[in-house]
């Protein structure tokens, strides 16, 4: 019986190959195929990483990772800005923290207490937000979700419009308008608004913008990605 040695390569690789006078049998999948190969490509590339500790190993964990999450409808700037936003509500990794033990029930809750009695995050400034750009609105998200469960923050810009309907299924989305002016499309009915204006969408009701505009947008409770829902992409 023939050994199944297919894998998942990087686009050049057969080119280079080729150029090396190497044979080889290339098959072009679907996304929905090519994403389980992928999937096995993080755990060859990682294990790989385990025994080498090269960089050039991280690189290439990065790289299947950037495309798997592309694969699951996701981009870059949304995989930074649930990383960054992970780290802001349960810390990074700097601190070389091991969790010898976890108690069930704290009756000795000074046992781990570190930071208990510091306040909580009170002021968040612009450059500690994650910055993305998204359907062609740039948006600055401030991570506040785990001082404020109950709302969330972002600043938004655009010239054209929000190119994306949608729906969340958990969250109202209310937009105060700094500048500029716009029509939000709400079940499909429209409605004008300008600077100084309140634009309250609620949880369920699909809905999308356009115009020139400068706003801040709050979410309550806090948006979370699981509970959008992508309705179609539009061209404005």
């Amino acid at each position: 019986m023939t050994k199944n040695n297919s894998k998942a390569v990087r686009d050049l690789i057969p080119e280079i190959l080729k150029l090396s006078g190497r044979e080889c049998m290339i098959r072009e999948l679907s996304d929905s195929s090519f994403l389980p190969e992928l999937e096995n490509k993080l755990e060859e590339e990682l294990q790989e990483y385990l025994e080498s500790k090269e960089l050039e190993e991280l690189a290439d964990l990065l790289e299947v990772i950037y495309r798997i999450a592309e694969l699951r409808g996701s981009s870059k700037a949304e995989l930074e800005t649930i990383r960054q936003r992970k780290k802001h509500e349960k810390g990074g990794f700097e601190k070389n923290l091991l969790l010898v033990s976890s108690l069930k029930e704290s009756s000795h809750p000074e046992l781990c207490s570190a930071g208990s009695t510091e306040s909580k995050h009170v002021v968040f400034k612009p450059e500690d937000a994650a910055v993305i750009e998204k359907k062609g609105v740039k948006m600055r998200i401030y991570t506040t979700k785990a001082e404020s469960e109950n709302a969330g923050v972002l600043y938004q810009e655009t010239q054209k419009g929000h190119t994306e309907e949608f729906l969340h299924e958990k969250s109202d989305f209310i937009y105060y308008i700094l500048e500029g002016s716009g029509v939000w499309i709400v079940e499909d009915r429209e409605f004008e608004a300008q600077a100084g204006d309140v634009v309250v969408v609620p949880a369920g009701k699909r809905f999308w913008f356009r115009g020139n505009l400068k706003q801040v947008c709050i979410t309550a409770p806090a948006w979370e990605e699981q509970y959008e829902r992508h309705i179609r992409d539009l061209e404005l």
